[in-house]
């Protein structure tokens, strides 16, 4: 089921893929690569983010499972702000965190997180989908919307990973979407500079 799933994930991500603009490198520096790219439904910019680390694929996924250091190398996530609220099991559950962002209102994200069979290339994928309905909103937080992301680690090597993120997102609220996107370097930037600090 879980194949299928899976399956029918990367269907929809290619073929959305031939329906954007093109990515357009927007930064490389020490080692990491960030691209943009408009998406076609929105003015909402969608960002791909990739970096080799020398360490094994296991490490990185076993580092992606602790939830406890999410705030720490996570954007703008709040200190101790991350739970996970439903677990199917050790390769599938959905987290809770809140986000901060100077003269904005915090938000409150609910992301299922699925971490996919290494496939016979030592290729592991894990999917992130946004589920914002899955508990009731609080008055407090405006709820992050939309969601779809995923992470690819891929052996090198050598001791060697080449490790990938690409994501789009909605905050939600009414936030201009020129106002996002100005977070669609800078997040991934911060993201990878501290998941690689925290990893070797």
């Amino acid at each position: 089921m879980k194949q299928l799933v899976f399956s029918i994930f990367t269907f929809l991500l290619l073929h959305t893929t031939h329906a954007q603009s093109n990515w357009q490198l927007e930064k490389n520096k020490d080692g990491i690569k960030i691209w943009n790219r408009k998406t076609e439904s929105s003015a909402l910019k969608e960002f791909k983010v990739s970096m080799v680390l020398n360490t094994t694929p296991e490490e990185v996924i076993e580092f992606l499972k602790k939830t406890s250091l999410y705030d720490k190398w996570m954007y703008k996530v709040n200190k101790g702000s991350v739970k996970v609220i439903k677990k199917v099991n050790n390769d599938d559950y959905y987290t809770y965190m809140t986000i901060s962002a100077p003269f904005i209102k915090t938000r409150e994200a609910i992301t299922h997180m699925v971490f996919q069979p290494t496939d016979s290339k030592g290729v592991t994928m894990i999917n992130l989908d946004g589920a914002p309905n899955l508990l009731p909103k609080n008055n407090d937080y405006v709820r992050v919307d939309k969601m779809v992301a995923y992470f690819k680690i891929t052996p090198l090597g050598n001791g060697k990973v080449e490790l990938t993120h690409q994501a789009l997102s909605s905050p939600g609220g009414n936030i201009p979407d020129a106002l996002v996107n100005l977070s669609s370097v800078d997040c991934p930037y911060y993201m990878f500079t501290r998941i690689r600090e925290l990893l070797q």
